[in-house]
């Protein structure tokens, strides 16, 4: 049996008072481990000890849940996303890739980068949304001539619905919606002036996505992909519906829905090719984005939007999040089994090609990552 450490949040670590009303796919994964020959421990950062190179875990065994300090595992699920200036943990984040492989990585692609390549290709050129990167040179007249007089403001290193602000231009002055609150007006030198303010980070302006159901509420395909070896993948999609009128992101605030209803419900006869477009992209485009990334990703999930023309559908590719997250307060069912499966084969994969047959002792002997060959790949770039 190997063994693999999921990194979360210390919020998403069962208690007492939290076990049972919501599970996270790190407590599902946990769950489920021992059936496929791992053996998986939830710790958050406050459960690593560097100088006894060990943690303290949460197991679940026997129907419940105990603690035991382990040596730091060979193998760590990392599902905490560290922010740029939270040093403190982002020196551990360095500490333990010293000892162990993480699932993740930062090394990527920007997002004006990815809508760069997309709208020059001809393969995914459809799905680009226009995007031009916001400085402190911003001129309103320019944007509306590339996007629109209805844009969105989306910080680079943003994912899902943080930081997005949806912006609309009429007689005199701007909508801007921001998040779920309600829109304020602003002449065109306030919005000048607060755009030169937030760009004092990284953003890029896009053009709105008109993914909207017959209804008019706000919608997105989230498609959540799992690798499960070198070439083969598993993925699940299903729909998050926007409450309210919230253009800005059509995700905020709203719940995910099983898709197939979904698609019936909204789109009717048009039903079965949405469906089929949306599957061809799920097969598709993890191998084309996997190009752009110094290292294989282990899973990934992309927001894509459906825009109605006159008489057809195209997709918009919203948003690529390298760390994904799913909880079973989605109530999607079986459809966290498929990822859950596909993650435990992809635990084993990792580990049988880093470590060949080696695994965990009797004795939990710790591991000594600097005796691996780092010059080794887990897997070539498809």
């Amino acid at each position: 049996m190997i063994r693999v450490g999921a990194l979360v949040r210390a919020s998403d670590i069962p208690t007492q008072s939290n076990n049972g009303s919501y599970i996270s796919n790190a407590v599902l994964l946990a769950h489920l481990a021992a059936s496929y020959g791992v053996e998986l421990c939830l710790f958050s950062f406050g459960d690593i000890d560097l100088d006894k190179n060990n943690i303290n875990g949460l197991f679940f065994e026997d129907g419940g849940y105990i603690r035991r300090k382990v040596a730091i595992p060979p193998i760590i699920d990392y599902k905490t996303l560290i922010l740029r200036n939270e040093k403190v943990m982002a020196a551990l984040i360095d500490a333990l890739r010293e000892r162990s492989y993480f699932t993740r990585s930062y090394t990527g692609i920007t997002s004006y980068e990815l809508y760069e390549q997309l709208a020059a290709d001809p393969e995914f050129s459809d799905t680009a949304v226009p995007a031009i990167p916001v400085g402190n040179d911003i001129d309103l007249n320019d944007l509306h001539a590339k996007l629109g007089r209805d844009f969105m403001l989306k910080p680079e290193n943003s994912t899902g619905s943080r930081g997005i602000i949806g912006i609309v231009a009429g007689d005199g002055g701007y909508e801007v919606a921001k998040g779920s609150a309600a829109s304020e007006f602003m002449t065109p030198a306030e919005l000048q002036s607060y755009i030169v303010n937030i760009a004092s980070t990284p953003h890029i302006a896009l053009t709105s996505v008109k993914s909207l159901t017959p209804s008019g509420r706000p919608f997105l395909i989230r498609i959540h992909v799992q690798r499960r070896n070198k070439d083969a993948y598993s993925y699940i999609m299903y729909p998050r519906a926007g409450a309210g009128r919230s253009q800005s992101s059509p995700a905020y605030g709203g719940g995910a829905v099983p898709i197939s209803a979904f698609l019936q419900t909204n789109f009717g006869r048009k039903a079965e090719d949405i469906w089929l477009m949306l599957e061809t992209f799920a097969k598709t485009f993890p191998q084309y984005y996997q190009k752009f990334l110094d290292s294989p990703f282990f899973d990934i999930s992309f927001d894509v939007g459906i825009e109605k023309g006159h008489d057809s559908f195209r997709l918009r590719l919203l948003d690529v999040n390298r760390f994904p997250g799913f909880e079973l307060k989605d109530n999607l069912g079986e459809l966290h089994l498929v990822i859950a499966e596909a993650t435990m084969e992809c635990y084993k994969y990792i580990h049988s090609t880093i470590y060949g047959d080696f695994a965990v002792s009797e004795q939990d002997e710790p591991y000594s990552f600097r005796q691996i060959n780092r010059k080794k790949r887990i897997w070539d770039n498809p």
